[in-house]
């Protein structure tokens, strides 16, 4: 499931909604016209594999398999012990993680190959929330470095694997674990662990801190011009944004909302600003903010 939270905003104040949509999961996330990555010294490398056992690239860490005809099988990790990330420290917790906002790093194996190194310094492996598209290279210290993107083909992934939800909540575990340490403190649903007016469900879906009452998706400005409207709300580098606006309330009267500018982000500070065109002149105006979990089937 993939989840978001709205901040609204109007002339007379600010508040929240839930919004929800649903993606379908699948043995592996490579798109399948694009799974090609390439080395040199190795040849090209198949990240879709047998697709039962292809690559899944997840919101905080990669599981699966890539094939190589020239080296067998590379592994990117069986799931982390911690249940959010690889420590890279033990035979039997290593792999490679996804730190939400693109950046990978850490450790593949394969018996034929070694360890295939990801780090953000020289090879600064990377993937785009908007198009789920690889750049950058990773490093094999038997091959060389293996291209994720060039002019003849690269990898791509259609969605981030969510992880499982094993205790039924509506929280994928990965975030719990990395957000709380366990799956008992947070709950779905209506729980608000830090009463700060946003469900954990909510929290989830723009990934701000559950733990944390100033940590949530709020729209902190908002200015009503004659021609152009400026808003401002707080953003996480792991979600991307939507901001709609009406000229009336109740919602759908009157047209119902309209999209600003597409999807926006993924932010680097701590907020974002948009200043949107004016359309229909009208003596009011309302705006709300979505958080979008990048590669989902969000509205």
């Amino acid at each position: 499931m993939s989840t978001g939270i709205i901040a609204r905003a109007a002339a007379g104040g600010l508040g929240f909604g839930l919004w929800l949509a649903t993606a379908a999961g699948a043995a592996t996330t490579i798109n399948p016209a694009n799974p090609y990555a390439y080395g040199a010294n190795i040849g090209w490398l198949n990240a879709r594999g047998d697709v039962t056992r292809g690559a899944a690239i997840g919101q905080l860490y990669c599981t699966g398999y890539v094939w190589s005809a020239n080296c067998g099988w590379i592994g990117l990790g069986n799931g982390p012990t911690n249940g959010w990330q690889y420590s890279n420290a033990s035979a039997t917790d290593w792999g490679v993680n996804h730190d939400g906002a693109g950046g990978l790093s850490g450790y593949a194996y394969g018996a034929n190959i070694g360890w295939v190194a990801f780090e953000q310094t020289n090879g600064q492996p990377r993937i785009s929330l908007l198009t789920g598209k690889f750049s950058g290279y990773a490093w094999s210290g038997n091959v060389g470095w293996i291209s994720l993107s060039n002019a003849q083909a690269h990898v791509q992934t259609d969605v981030f694997a969510t992880g499982p939800d094993s205790d039924a909540d509506g929280l994928p575990d990965p975030w719990e674990y990395r957000r709380a340490g366990d799956l008992v403190t947070m709950g779905g649903g209506t729980n608000d662990w830090d009463n700060d007016g946003a469900t954990d469900t909510e929290e989830y879906g723009a990934d701000t801190h559950p733990r944390g009452s100033l940590s949530l998706l709020a729209i902190v400005s908002f200015t009503k011009g004659a021609t152009v409207d400026t808003v401002e709300w707080t953003c996480q580098p792991t979600r991307l944004y939507r901001v709609e606006g009406t000229n009336t309330l109740p919602e759908g009267v009157s047209g119902g909302w309209w999209d600003a500018v597409g999807l926006i982000g993924p932010p680097t500070n701590a907020t974002t600003t948009l200043v949107v065109p004016v359309g229909v002149i009208s003596s009011t105006r309302f705006f709300r903010v979505k958080a979008v979990l990048p590669l989902s089937a969000s509205p």
